[in-house]
């Protein structure tokens, strides 16, 4: 047994229920299963083997999804590429994972020695004339994706997951669907993107219709496909969720939605409860890491009485938070968080890759810091990369970052430290706002709600922060940026 197999029991059991919608292409279940075994055909006579690694990079559409399956339902190791990244990025990425093939839109950008894939208008017709020959790996331990760290605080750093590790990440996010009924499940993530990529295979697992659709470029555009499909559940970034609470209203903006689920990026408390109040009753907060999938959520119900909270753990997920020397502190104190469950994946170190410092005695560390409540709740400090050291004194962020937000003309705020040659940091502080304002009025604002060695030495106001593709904040972009202002180095 393999875990794409049981959607071919959905295809047994519902071969003529919806799978997946993409604009004017239904393709029905019993269709699916069709294309899968079509397209290992088409992979098998072109050389693809089992154990095989195998860069995906393409755009987030039908033919992405039916080749990840058919690619790990053969045995395939498949490792996403981003396929908005640069060509040197993507480079980076197969030779550190010495990748045997690369499915991909356009031939040699990544490059050779590697054997490329070419994703064109023929594809359809290449695979409809394939036949289906071999037999699905029938071994939960075999290896199935590659995966990676956003990349936000450095190099990406990569695990292996086998059929049955990813399995545990289907189950925690199931966890969080409404159980009762057939679901329409909008798909807004990039499936390069670990949640993207649970959250797919988790609604096609349940026999759910999944929605692709084109990046959405606007609130509003993604409030018509809601209406016009029918969606029952999606999952959005926290970029995408702000662009939503800004054309929000009462009582409801997407009433239909059994589910909103957002994770990715920290959200303040005050965001949590305006999205439950103004967009979904069915909104909640999801936190994960790669190498171990989803790990808590905040439910709904969870959400006015524990805003600032990240929820609590998934059955079967342990989290622990430790000091320096991996001892546990007591409940209420930060330290570093570290996690495991039954889905842990195992790390691995290719060339030119992160390393894997962050697995130790049977645990994952994230990189998060973190405290827990008598109940089990967590909340999130900030990353231990983004920790400023000021007078021999911990800052973390986060506490600022919300303090800037509760400044009504502050939409988002982001607060890094700037290194000095006498080995201390400088609190520069980046908002964007929704109305002009003085950074003087700002400043103040800071100084009657903060310790003064907390409030920024600088507050800049700009247009839009930086963001990866997965939407997550680059905070090493802001760094970055007022380097080359400074002409230092990093």
């Amino acid at each position: 047994m393999n875990l794409i197999e049981l959607i071919f029991r959905r295809a047994r059991m519902h071969p003529r229920e919806i799978a997946i919608v993409e604009q004017e292409r239904t393709i029905n279940y019993s269709a699916l299963a069709d294309m899968v075994l079509r397209t290992e055909g088409y992979l098998s006579s072109l050389g693809l083997r089992r154990g095989d690694r195998v860069g995906i990079c393409l755009a987030d559409d039908w033919r992405h999804v039916v080749i990840f399956l058919a690619v790990t339902h053969m045995g395939g190791v498949a490792a996403q590429i981003d396929w908005r990244s640069r060509p040197a990025e993507k480079i980076r990425v197969a030779q550190a994972l010495d990748l045997k093939f690369v499915i991909e839109t356009q031939k040699g950008e990544i490059g050779e020695p590697r054997n490329s894939i070419i994703v064109d208008d023929m594809w359809e017709k290449r695979i409809a004339r394939a036949n289906h020959v071999g037999e699905a790996v029938q071994d939960w331990h075999a290896p199935m994706a590659i995966l990676g760290s956003s990349g936000t605080t450095g190099l990406p750093k990569f695990t292996l997951a086998t059929h049955l590790e990813y399995y545990f990440h289907v189950s925690s996010y199931l966890e969080v669907v409404p159980r009762s009924g057939h679901h329409v499940f909008l798909s807004t993530l990039p499936l390069y993107f670990s949640a993207g990529r649970v959250s797919v295979l988790s609604h096609l697992l349940r026999g759910d219709t999944l929605v692709l659709y084109p990046p959405l470029f606007s609130a509003g555009e993604l409030v018509e496909v809601i209406a016009r499909h029918k969606v029952t559940a999606s999952f959005v970034v926290p970029s995408m969720l702000r662009q939503l609470l800004a054309v929000s209203h009462d009582p409801l903006l997407l009433p239909g939605l059994k589910m909103l689920a957002t994770s990715g990026a920290p959200l303040f408390a005050e965001e949590k409860i305006r999205a439950l109040g103004t967009l979904s009753r069915g909104f909640c907060e999801l936190y994960g890491a790669a190498a171990l999938g989803p790990l808590s959520t905040l439910q709904p119900q969870e959400i006015e009485e524990r805003p600032t909270s990240v929820g609590v753990p998934f059955p079967l997920i342990d989290i622990d938070i430790v000091d320096d020397d991996n001892q546990s502190v007591t409940l209420g104190h930060t330290g570093r968080l570290r996690c495991r469950g039954p889905g842990l994946t195992s790390p691995i170190t290719p060339s030119g890759a992160g390393t894997t410092s962050d697995f130790f005695d049977g645990w994952h560390y994230p990189g998060e810091l973190a405290a827990l409540d008598d109940h089990g709740f967590i909340y999130l400090r900030g990353r231990t990369s983004e920790v400023v050291f000021r007078g021999g004194a911990k800052i973390f962020p986060t506490e600022i970052e919300a303090v800037l937000q509760a400044h009504d003309s502050v939409i988002e705020a982001a607060v890094v430290g700037h290194a000095l040659p006498n080995n201390e940091q400088e609190l520069v502080a980046y908002v964007v706002v929704r109305r002009p304002v003085e950074t003087g009025e700002l400043m103040a604002h800071c100084r009657t709600r903060l310790a003064n060695f907390k409030v920024p030495r600088h507050i800049q106001i700009i247009a839009e922060l930086p963001r990866n593709s997965s939407g997550k904040l680059d905070k090493r972009a802001l760094i970055d940026a007022a380097l080359r202002k400074r002409g230092g180095t990093a």
